[in-house]
Parts: structure tokens; C-alpha cells; sequence
């Protein structure tokens, strides 16, 4: 082979390695792998999508467990509530001492009703008529016990949905971790490999340059050859 033509087939891939080195990312356009920029941006956008989705199951999760807190809070006011309407059968008690347990159990009923109105980000937590019909005047063992039982069974339904938003969080989160460990594979530069290759088009950069300057000096020789 000649001179000449080993010359040309030197190309420079100095400028795209150095451009992977300074981006940190192997593909920085079509031209450097058509197919797999068209893959990390399929990647690039479901992991995106996990994420986001991710974040919006925790909100729900907190949202949830603001909820959780609020049963069981108004739960702990229904049992007291419930002895209250025990001691109340008591028939040693006098009218004012039954006036004084229906006072307490009013007061019991509100905190109840005003924790029953608390919201997270202006949305209710509890529906109203979880606890209808408790008051200081309506204490009888049946209201309680249908009041307990769907508090019971809404508390319950929060857990169980709270449950599944869990589940489908992990389930975002691993794929988010997959595909970002996908998408780094595809598209992040290996460094130690882009210095190596560097290296490797700096010394065919030389070489092509010696050769070209051998093939002027023999072609200077050839031209001074026919003056002689």
C-alpha cells in the first residue's frame, strides 16, 4: 500500500470524543447512534413518567396517612364517648349528674365534628356522615356502635387504598431505577474508553501528519529530479 493512501485513510474522531468527555454523554446527536438516541429517549421519557407518577402515589400516601391519624383520633373520641353512655345507664346517678355526662359527651362530639373537618391541601379527609347523629343530646348505645362501625369500616377502606399506593409506588420506583440504569447504559460516556479512543485518533492525527509531510518531501525530491 502506499504512502498516499495510507494517508487518507486516517479520519480524526478526536472531536467526538473529546465532545463525549466534556457532555459526559456518548450520543449527543443522530449522527453519533441514530438508533440509540431514538431508545434513550424512549427511556428518558418513561422514566420521567415513573417518576413523576412516584411522586404522585407518595402525595396520596401522605394525604392518606394525614387521614389515618384523623379516624384515629375521632376513634379515640367515640370510645370515650361510649363509656360515657355506659356510665350514663347507671340509675344511681342524679339529673344533674346525667345533665353533666351530656354536657362532657356534647364537648366530646365537637372536638369529634372539628377534627372530622380537617383537609390536606383544601380537600376533605373525612366524610360527614362517618359520625352523624352523636350529640350531647343523642348518646344511646346504638347511635355509637353505628357510628364506631363506620368509622371502623372508613379507616379500614383508607388502609386498604393506602395499601395498593404503596404497591404501585414501589413499583414506579423500580422501574424508574431500571430505566435509568438502562438509559445510563446507552447513553452515558465511558470515560475511561473516550480517553483511551482520545488517545488513540491524537496518535493517528500525528502519524497522518508525519505521512502527509513525507509524501511533500518525496514529492519536492520527484520535482527536483527532472530539473536535473
Amino acid at each position: 500500500m502506499s504512502v498516499s493512501a495510507i494517508a487518507s485513510g486516517y479520519g480524526s474522531g478526536a472531536a467526538t470524543y473529546m465532545q463525549q468527555i466534556a457532555s459526559g454523554k456518548k450520543i449527543n446527536s443522530a449522527a453519533d447512534n441514530s438508533a440509540g438516541l431514538a431508545i434513550a429517549q424512549r427511556l428518558q421519557q418513561s422514566s420521567t413518567t415513573a417518576k413523576v407518577s412516584s411522586n404522585n402515589y407518595q402525595d396520596q400516601i401522605n394525604k392518606n396517612n394525614v387521614a389515618d391519624s384523623v379516624y384515629s383520633g375521632m376513634n379515640d373520641y367515640m370510645q370515650e364517648i361510649n363509656a360515657q353512655s355506659v356510665r350514663s345507664q347507671n340509675g344511681l346517678l342524679s339529673s344533674s349528674d346525667q345533665q353533666s355526662i351530656a354536657d362532657y359527651v356534647g364537648q366530646l362530639s365537637q372536638g369529634m365534628n372539628q377534627l372530622a373537618e380537617t383537609t390536606y391541601n383544601g380537600q376533605s379527609l373525612v366524610s360527614s356522615s362517618a359520625v352523624s347523629g352523636i350529640s350531647g343530646a343523642n348518646f344511646d348505645l346504638s347511635s355509637i356502635d353505628s357510628a364506631v362501625a363506620s368509622l371502623s369500616s372508613a379507616q379500614s377502606a383508607n388502609g386498604a387504598a393506602t395499601n395498593g399506593l404503596e404497591y404501585a409506588s414501589a413499583v414506579a420506583d423500580t422501574q424508574y431505577a431500571n430505566e435509568t440504569a438502562a438509559l445510563s447504559g446507552i447513553s452515558d460516556t465511558d470515560i475511561a474508553d473516550a480517553v483511551t479512543g482520545l488517545s488513540r485518533e491524537n496518535t493517528l492525527d500525528q502519524t497522518k501528519v508525519m505521512l502527509q509531510k513525507q509524501m511533500m518531501e518525496d514529492e519536492q525530491q520527484k520535482n527536483m529530479a527532472l530539473f536535473v
